[in-house]
């Protein structure tokens, strides 16, 4: 029999994805408890206990998260539209809450650099951070090919890692993951794996950034287990750069693809993960060198 707390688990993993992918709709606490089987009293308790904030908060970080990200990688879209796509109902209120998160207006925002030295974005210790001109070059030498294509419906098994960028918690969910799947009598090998950045690193703390390592398991009867969450993730259309090298390599490749391309593009990001879907698994290559596509869901400006 499931343990009580998994189940939890799995319903409050439920309700994180189903915030993330619907920010523009209604996400009140009465409904996400709805969503969870819960109360809304214990609902609030809950997610409290499992995420680590309230959840309204969690809701107003995501919106307010990824307004700042559209606004950087869609740098001619109206700010009343990033607004509305994000969730919120008005100007006046978006402008309010934007300024209190990030300290400054939407409007005063920097819709094409980096976050440098800001208590909003974050440089990860060992990365380099490529300033636009520099990007310039890397077009110019075309180092990295984008391509697009569809990525049908998937059925995924994941296990979702908080405070992702401290520690080897991501390498040791993975070994989790393929454990398991071994023990539903399957080959890791013959399972597509995904990696899915739920945040930005430059907007959100580290501390709350979260990664799922995902494998796909559509067509297979399996069942979710313990920390093991199931989810059904939905067809989108895909930009994507496939990218070997270390990991200094990968950044340079995410860094083209949202800072240079996606802003000279007929595309904006769909309201889903960054992903990175793996060519060679790591239990092939280690965690030194990948294999594999950097990819962001896409839909027409």
């Amino acid at each position: 029999m499931e343990q009580p707390g998994n189940i939890y688990l799995q319903r409050i993993n439920g309700v994180i994805d189903h915030i993330r992918e619907h920010l523009a709709e209604d996400l009140s606490l009465d409904a996400l408890a709805e969503l969870a089987c819960f109360s809304p009293f214990h609902f609030h308790r809950i997610f409290t206990s499992l995420v680590g904030e309230p959840v309204n908060q969690f809701v107003v970080r995501l919106r307010l998260e990824r307004a700042a990200a559209l606004l950087k990688t869609s740098p001619k879209m109206p700010i009343m539209d990033v607004a509305l796509e994000c969730g919120f109902e008005s100007a006046s209120g978006f402008s309010r809450a934007f300024k209190k998160r990030f300290g400054i207006s939407a409007r005063s925002w920097d819709r094409v650099s980096m976050l440098k030295d800001s208590k909003n974005g974050q440089i990860l210790e060992g990365f380099h951070r490529y300033s636009i001109e520099s990007l310039s070059y890397i077009a110019a030498d075309n180092p990295f090919e984008v391509r697009l294509r569809e990525l049908p419906v998937q059925q995924l098994a994941y296990i979702r890692v908080g405070n992702s960028y401290e520690g080897y918690g991501v390498a040791e969910a993975y070994e989790r993951l393929i454990a398991w799947y071994g023990r539903q009598g399957k080959d890791w090998r013959q399972a597509t794996l995904y990696g899915m950045s739920q945040d930005d690193p430059e907007i959100t703390p580290l501390e709350l950034c979260r990664y799922d390592i995902c494998l796909d398991v559509s067509g297979q009867r399996v069942m979710p287990a313990g920390e093991i969450s199931i989810r059904v993730f939905p067809a989108c259309h895909i930009a994507y750069i496939h990218c070997q090298g270390d990991i200094y390599q990968v950044d340079r490749a995410w860094q083209y693809l949202y800072r240079y391309w996606l802003p000279r593009s007929r595309f904006q990001p769909d309201n889903l993960p960054a992903m990175e879907i793996y060519r060679r698994q790591p239990a092939e290559l280690g965690w030194e060198e990948y294999d594999i596509e950097c990819a962001v869901a896409v839909v027409a400006l």
